[in-house]
């Protein structure tokens, strides 16, 4: 009598295999080209608000209110939406098993490679232009504003970590590679969500007080 074990399907297309070597080449060059422009390119952080007004608010709430809508675009909408199709797909691919349509799976493949590039160029440039000149010269309004900030830039090592599940760098066979794809998952929408609260607080709440110019 034998018997005879089934398998149990990848639920992530590819997942836990290394990437060909195209995809891995496309992911480098698409992240030089991106972190490239994140240094060189026009500082997206500069203030056009008035002081008054831009002083009752977290860097977190200005760098979305400045340039609108570009920069809501680019540091908000582009990051949350690629982080949300992820978890929405993530749950299709669970439930779905085999029976996940394919265009699923290619667009939860195509997020996790792009989501780390774009989040890593975000963090570069937010570094180069706020976070580094803010540390020198005291820029800081409390311990709201640093939280957000701080939070909104750790979302950069999830947003990564998927991209080096989908490259088959983290995650050596389907079952881990699902588990850390979950994971990073989770670890960015809960960052991200304590970026936005601390974001949208009054500084004023967390002992910030404005420095009056005469």
């Amino acid at each position: 009598m034998t018997t005879t074990t089934q398998a149990v399907p990848s639920t992530h297309l590819e997942a836990g295999k290394p990437a060909s070597p195209a995809a891995a080449a496309w992911v480098a060059a698409f992240t030089l080209v991106l972190t490239a422009a994140a240094v060189f390119g026009p500082n997206l952080v500069e203030n056009d608000l008035g002081m008054t007004m831009s002083m009752g608010m977290t860097h977190y709430m200005e760098l979305l209110a400045v340039h609108q809508p570009r920069n809501l675009i680019i540091f908000m909408a582009i990051p949350v939406i690629l982080a949300e199709t992820l978890a929405i797909t993530e749950l299709a691919l669970l439930f779905g098993r085999t029976a996940t349509p394919q265009w699923v799976r290619t667009t939860s493949r195509v997020a996790g490679l792009v989501a780390g590039p774009v989040m890593l160029a975000i963090f570069v440039h937010l570094l180069v232009h706020a976070v580094v000149p803010l540390t020198l010269t005291g820029g800081w309004r409390g311990p709201a504003d640093v939280i957000a900030v701080l939070f909104y830039l750790s979302g950069t090592i999830p947003l990564v970590g998927l991209t080096l599940v989908e490259l088959g760098i983290i995650g050596t066979d389907a079952a881990s590679a699902l588990k850390w794809h979950a994971t990073f998952i989770a670890v960015f929408l809960v960052v991200a969500h304590v970026a936005m609260i601390f974001g949208m607080l009054d500084p004023s709440l967390l002992g910030y007080r404005m420095a009056h110019v005469h």
